[in-house]
């Protein structure tokens, strides 16, 4: 397993910060997602996916791919300046829930939306608890496997009966 949540947290040096990277990006799901689902249920109705398969397998798909092959594409093109707090404080903030508000969000945008972001956040969880994946760890940087042993050398000696 990836370690404990609390340990996302906490910097080296024990001090709080906002994770980065998957991780990140896992607890702004696991955090956004359920509250716009209570919003929209709030405030107009959750559309049912039964009603919107093509929205819903898009979605499913989008996410699927993203999570899978283009995400460290999409990072790449985003600004060093830009951070996850920053982008959940402006959707999540009043300004963005103030346009959920004033806008109206099509159904199928709706489904889309909640099928890809929980078919990312799903992915994330099984990376996480797999025993075959490191996780939403970073890679390891500037580690060197142990170099290989001769076995060839050793069994020759032992081989020839001069114990």
């Amino acid at each position: 397993m990836g370690g404990t949540l609390l340990e996302w947290f906490r910097d080296d040096d024990g001090s709080w910060q906002v994770p980065d990277g998957r991780r990140g990006e896992f607890v702004s799901l696991a955090v956004s997602l359920p509250v716009l689902a209570v919003f929209l249920h709030f405030e107009t109705e959750l559309p049912r996916p039964a009603e919107h398969r093509l929205a819903a397998v898009v979605g499913v798909w989008c996410g699927f791919l993203y999570a899978t092959y283009y995400r460290t594409a999409f990072v790449e093109r985003v600004p060093d300046w830009i951070s996850v707090g920053q982008v959940v404080s402006l959707l999540a903030g009043g300004l963005g829930l103030t346009i959920l508000r004033l806008v109206h969000v099509a159904d199928p945008t709706v489904v889309f939306v909640l099928t890809a972001g929980g078919t990312i956040l799903l992915l994330y969880l099984v990376r996480w608890f797999s025993p075959f994946h490191p996780g939403l760890e970073p890679p390891r940087r500037g580690v060197e496997p142990p170099p290989a042993r001769d076995v060839g050398a050793n069994s020759g000696a032992d081989a020839s009966g001069d114990h």
